[in-house]
């Protein structure tokens, strides 16, 4: 009985070795990214930066954009005892694998085993999903759920008897609204497949869609009964960005060619992969039956028309309003690009030793990718003394700001009044862990109300460069106030940093300090 149980395992290992592999890359690659985060750097990303002060506290929306990437990190943050810079990479690139995971779904859809694992590792290579899926920030919170809507869509109109695939459309899709309102973009792509093939004619397809948007309305309920509850507030922000006009032709360009160069880090796999052709490493693939040319016709119009169609409608605002138009915006709108590659130019090839290579190719490019970025954006400016962003003095200026507070008052720091990269810096590392109210407004972090700090007292902290007439006046009502200088980094390259500081002393209450831990 053993000797039969060691057997099937055995076989299991050897029919699913591929996937085994490919799950042991997804691990490594999280492990990896994780670590170098939380030992290399002095300070986190700016974007996650900003999710570590907004996850403070459970919201259902921020003034910026929809919570559900701070309700993720609120949740981690809780299980790990707070914020860390590892924990925030963890979680970003932790987006980034279960993307790539989906891909893979929806690639073995469409490709055989092996070159859906193909598909997937081009994918990986492409900037989107390994250096700038490093910072914890919208975009990349977006990707699994955008990944997912492609899956489950494809699914769902492959079986549209299945009501269960257009539940899960319509929950992965609210999620992703949840997430980056880009969604409706991708979303758009969807009734571009239905309408070019027709699909509207089956009565399976609309009693699943109304399945689909019904889910959908449901999860994003919350979030909209926010927006109407606080003046649309997001709609606001996003509509300042987009009234930042400028050249057309200029902001094009820059757009075109910044994809480019981030699609590009897949080139020297490509290019690897057409060497190995051209030198009788990888040859062509015996005749096998495979799909039908109506499906494998229609796989390719799925493809395409998810892929291209979201990028257009993006373009379209640029030419419609002028407006500027952030790269970052489309990071989730090339997840189907590795399966397009695969799908045009080598499912005609030997799947066995195309996989080999392509393997090889990708742990050597993204070995590659993990040491550069952290060598440029962290070690090299930490060896000539640059201040850049990831060697902020985050753990030196928290370690002043407690020392101050400790100094004057015998409460713990709860409260502090500052900017969000200040602030958020000096709560990655003080436990318990003090809230932000960012720069004294209440609409910007609702979560500390004017009550707590006359409750809890507040540590203002303010760069004079950066000093409002909000800032100004809480500096000349307090009694107790500063300054003190940090080094970021060291001449002739680094700065010095300069703080103004201020003690709000707490003022006796009946109720206390609410974030008080004991």
């Amino acid at each position: 009985m053993i000797h039969s149980i060691s057997k099937d395992k055995l076989s299991f290992i050897a029919t699913f070795r591929d996937e085994l592999t490919l799950f042991a890359f997804f691990a490594i690659y999280l492990i990896a990214w994780t670590l170098c985060a939380q030992f290399l750097p002095s300070a986190s990303e700016l974007d996650s930066t900003e999710q570590v002060v907004w996850s403070q506290s459970w919201q259902w929306g921020y003034y910026k954009h929809p919570p559900l990437p701070s309700l993720l990190l609120y949740v981690l943050n809780g299980l790990f005892n707070g914020p860390s810079k590892g924990l925030n990479a963890f979680a970003a690139q932790g987006c980034n694998v279960v993307a790539l995971f989906y891909v893979w779904l929806l690639a073995k859809q469409i490709l055989s085993r092996k070159l859906a694992i193909v598909a997937v590792l081009i994918t990986s290579l492409i900037a989107y999903h390994n250096f700038r899926a490093f910072p914890f920030n919208h975009n990349t919170v977006s990707l699994p759920f955008t990944a997912a809507a492609c899956y489950y869509f494809y699914r769902a109109i492959q079986m549209p008897e299945r009501l269960l695939n257009w539940f899960l459309l319509g929950l992965v899709c609210g999620l992703a609204m949840l997430s980056k309102y880009s969604i409706l973009l991708v979303i758009a792509s969807f009734f571009v497949v239905i309408l070019w093939y027709r699909l509207f004619k089956n009565i399976n397809v609309i009693l699943g869609l109304l399945l689909s948007i019904v889910v959908f309305l449901v999860v994003i309920s919350p979030h909209v009964y926010w927006l109407a509850e606080n003046n649309w507030r997001p709609f606001h922000y996003l509509q300042d960005k987009l009234t930042e006009s400028g050249n057309i032709a200029s902001i094009l360009f820059g757009f075109i060619t910044t994809q480019l160069i981030r699609l590009s880090f897949a080139v020297p796999a490509l290019l690897g992969i057409w060497i190995f052709i051209k030198t009788g490493r990888i040859h062509k693939a015996e005749l096998n039956a495979g799909k039908s040319s109506e499906q494998a016709s229609f796989d390719r119009h799925f493809l395409w028309a998810i892929l291209v169609t979201p990028l257009i409608l993006a373009l379209l605002q640029l030419f419609l309003l002028g407006s500027e138009l952030n790269s970052n915006w489309i990071s989730a709108f090339f997840l189907p690009s590795g399966i397009l590659l695969t799908v045009v130019f080598f499912k005609d090839w030997d799947s066995t030793q195309l996989l080999k290579q392509v393997s090889l190719l990708t742990w050597i490019t993204q070995a590659v990718i993990l040491v550069f970025f952290f060598v440029l954006a962290v070690i090299y400016p930490n060896y000539v003394g640059s201040a850049s962003r990831l060697t902020f003095p985050s753990q030196a200026l928290a370690d002043k700001v407690n020392e101050i507070w400790r100094s004057q008052q015998q409460a713990p720091l709860t409260i502090i009044i500052s900017d969000y990269w200040s602030g958020g810096n000096v709560s990655l590392h003080i436990r318990p862990e003090p809230m932000v109210l960012i720069d004294n407004m209440e609409e910007k972090s609702p979560w500390v109300t004017e009550q707590d700090v006359k409750s809890c007292g507040a540590f203002i902290l303010v760069n004079p460069a950066e000093m409002s007439e909000t800032y100004r006046q809480l500096l000349e009502r307090s009694a107790i106030k500063g300054e003190f200088i940090l080094p970021w980094g060291f001449a002739p390259k680094g700065k010095d940093l300069h703080y103004l500081w201020a003690i709000k002393p707490p003022e006796t209450s009946d109720t206390g300090c609410r974030f008080t831990h004991n």
